[in-house]
């Protein structure tokens, strides 16, 4: 099957769809009604902005839009969004904005993209997956924040934004059903329990059949028990309470707390091919015959696969409105625990599997003083402390390991335990102001100064091995790393509908250390300076908004994660350079009908340093210069149309079809064909049926219309397990229905 479709044939569907219904579009709208396009705030600059006058490449998506995304999980930014690629990586959601962000190949490791659940920065990546629950709009801000968000935030950042209760009772549930056994059940009730306290509980239950089929082998010499037949499945529950209280007309607070559990096998590995072939003992052990085939998502395994991660939190935010400014306190405890177990050979042979595992947690304490929304000059001031404990488990059973060394065999050898323990403690102070000059011009002047103290071990131990040579056992010495990152800009209101907008600010992302590695030497911060113009644009009768962007990142000392023999390192790779052009826009044709285009080009590369690739020693150190950034495909593009119509039924119906193409991708810094992914196109619809008065609908939906077997993820393994190329799968087709009940005043 083709990986791609043109957007031409795309068009000409979705012309031939929504051709035939166009002549009831007027009867979708009351006649003589003035059809705009919705008015969008968000909340990324810290206080509440509308999107076309924020000095800012932010994209905002509410609950509705969401819903006619069929966007239920981290994943979905991928589509939803040109800038955005996110890949599922044995339970964590690994995030890029414009080509930005971070791979990690063991648990332990940071993003350089940051995401926030209703203003909490969550450390692990593993705690982003839950939590696409009870969503009430989802902000992506592109670009560094390097003054607002600072830690972390180099590509950009994702904050989530939950519902809450509101003024009077509201309560909503939906049921979805579809292939693979699809079961999914959401409810949530909230509204006012007295005059100034409210209150929202939401809760979630999910089970689904896997993707992948795992077949039994034949014999089980490990005695490991009973093989699942289903991975890349999903058995879980979240749940999440928002208490809010206006004690006094000054004063509010906000409490939530929030829990996530699974219980299934949705970690795997997929095989995409042999790699370098390392090993010779291993390769005469688990043959390319017996392993799975690339691309495949049916394969043999003789362990049981699961997946059993608990992720949990809970914040007060308190606002005291003091007149002139406004004081914010966030405080936040979160802990995060993913917990897999993945056949790492994907075959029937007892070869080697993985466990990970990490017992993290975090405390962070944010107080902000801003000014009121009025006037000549606005600014905000804050501080932050943020501080985590994390305690990392990454572990490999190599039961050939005997035959490496021509000894006896030892049916408890060996066990590789590439653990660790990290340390995080970090300070931050912070300030940015907007003077508007007069009514059209504005100056922005920002700055945050950073500063946090990495610790740690190194607990690598190759237990049961003959010898100790492997073995890594270390306290890290405490290294501190500061910055200052400023930031200037410039805002110029042409007139109500063009608004430009020119600024340049430089993001920071700590060094810091490698756990379950032989690397006890700490890694220098990434800094990147960026420089961007904007121009926000609304046309006929705001029936039209076109954004435009285009920028420039200058990248040094980038952090770049490699597996050199049976060792993840972490190096800085000199220096690198985006440039890229963006595009969003959206046209209400009619009251009923509306287009929308998303395009985003980069051109990223590697600009000076050399490094040795690990899996191809013989090519001796290699220029970097010219080479494309890991997951920075030149270009990424999106057409989506939704068209609302009647059927001479009392309700409304509303048809939304949408398609992405995204170009060829390399997953290393070295740009080796081995690990890159071929561009694609993907498809994705849905057909509601809803009636406004009686507050219910049923949505079919499809998405990855066509079966496209993508790769969102591709890494060498260790030379020791032959360095196969493995990695993760995009969804295969899936499709549906939901049926929603919404009571809302």
């Amino acid at each position: 099957m083709s990986k791609w479709v043109h957007p031409l044939r795309v068009l000409a569907l979705a012309g031939a769809i929504l051709g035939p219904t166009a002549a009831v579009a007027d009867d979708a709208s009351e006649p003589g009604a003035e059809a705009t396009l919705q008015e969008v705030i968000v909340t990324s600059q810290r206080r509440e902005t509308e999107v076309q006058t924020t000095a800012a490449a932010v994209s905002a998506y509410s609950a509705a839009d969401l819903e006619m995304h069929s966007a239920t999980s981290v994943e979905s930014l991928s589509t939803l969004n040109p800038s955005v690629l996110v890949s599922l990586f044995q339970g964590e959601a690994q995030i890029y904005i414009r080509g930005i962000g971070y791979s990690s190949v063991v648990g332990g490791s940071d993003s350089s993209t940051a995401f926030h659940s209703d203003g909490v920065y969550i450390s692990r990546s593993a705690g982003a997956v839950p939590a696409y629950m009870d969503v009430q709009r989802i902000e992506v801000l592109r670009g560094p924040q390097g003054t607002l968000y600072g830690r972390n935030a180099t590509g950009g950042s994702v904050n989530v934004i939950t519902k809450g209760p509101g003024k009077e009772l509201e309560y909503e549930g939906s049921l979805t059903m579809g292939n693979y056994d699809l079961f999914r059940t959401f409810a949530a009730i909230g509204g006012p329990i007295s005059d100034r306290v409210g209150i929202r509980f939401a809760a979630q239950r999910e089970k689904r059949s896997g993707y992948t089929h795992l077949v039994r082998p034949v014999a089980d010499p490990a005695g490991l028990g009973a093989v699942r037949d289903d991975a890349e499945d999903a058995d879980s529950w979240s749940a999440r309470v928002t208490l809010d209280a206006q004690f006094t007309d000054s004063f509010r607070a906000t409490l939530k707390a929030d829990y996530y559990e699974a219980d299934d096998a949705a970690t795997v590995w997929h095989y995409f091919s042999p790699g370098t072939s390392t090993d010779p003992i291993y390769q005469a052990l688990v043959p390319i015959s017996v392993r799975s085939q690339p691309y495949a998502r049916t394969y043999g395994s003789d362990i049981g696969h699961f997946n059993r991660p608990k992720v949990s939190g809970v914040s007060a935010k308190l606002e005291w409105d003091l007149g002139d400014v406004t004081l914010t306190s966030l405080t936040a405890y979160r802990k995060t625990h993913p917990f897999n177990r993945d056949d790492l050979d994907l075959s029937p042979v007892f070869g080697v599997d993985q466990l990970r595992e990490e017992d993290q947690n975090q405390f962070s304490q944010e107080v902000q003083l801003s000014s009121a929304a009025s006037g000549a000059l606005q600014w905000i001031l804050g501080g932050y402390y943020f501080q985590e404990k994390n305690a990392i488990r990454n572990e490999y059973f190599l039961p050939f390991t005997e035959d490496l060394f021509g000894l006896p065999p030892d049916p408890v050898c060996c066990l590789l335990k590439l653990n660790g323990k990290t340390t995080t403690d970090a300070y931050a102070a912070f300030g940015e102001a907007t003077y508007a000059f007069n009514e059209r011009m504005q100056l922005v002047l920002g700055g945050r100064y950073s500063s946090e103290t990495r610790g740690g071990d190194n607990l690598v131990v190759f237990e049961n091995a003959p010898v100790t040579i492997f073995d890594n056992v270390a306290k890290f010495d405490d290294a501190r790393f500061s910055a200052f990152t400023p930031k200037a800009g410039l805002n110029f209101t042409v007139n109500d509908d063009v608004f430009l907008y020119v600024s340049a600010s430089k993001g920071f992302k700590s060094g810091g250390f490698n756990p379950g590695s032989y690397q006890n030497d700490p890694f220098r911060p990434e800094k990147i300076w960026a420089y961007e113009l904007g121009a926000k644009l609304t046309a006929l009768d705001h029936r039209l908004r076109v954004n435009l962007a285009a920028f420039r990142y200058d990248y040094t000392d980038l952090q770049v994660q490699d597996v050199e023999n049976n060792n993840v390192t972490i190096r800085n790779a000199a220096e690198a350079q985006v440039d890229g052009l963006e595009l969003e826009s959206a046209w209400l044709a009619t009251p009923a009908f509306e287009l929308d285009a998303n395009a985003t080009w980069l051109n990223a590369e590697f600009t000076d340093g050399a490094l040795l690739d690990p899996k191809f020693p013989q090519l001796g150190i290699q220029a970097l210069d010219g080479k494309q950034l890991p997951r920075a495909p030149k270009l990424k593009a999106g057409i989506g149309a939704q068209y609302g119509f009647k059927l001479g039924a009392p309700g409304d119906f509303t048809l939304r079809v949408d398609y992405t193409w995204q170009d060829k991708v390399y997953f290393t810094a070295f740009n080796v064909a081995d690990v890159s992914e071929d561009s694609y196109g993907w498809l994705k619809g849905r057909l509601r049926y809803s009636s406004p008065s009686a507050g219910w609908s049923i949505a079919a939906f499809i998405d990855n219309a066509t079966n496209e077997k993508v790769a969102t993820s591709k890494i060498y393994n260790g030379d020791i397990i032959g360095s196969t190329v493995l990695g993760s799968l995009a969804p295969p087709r899936t499709y549906g229905l939901e049926l929603k009940k919404e009571v809302s005043p």
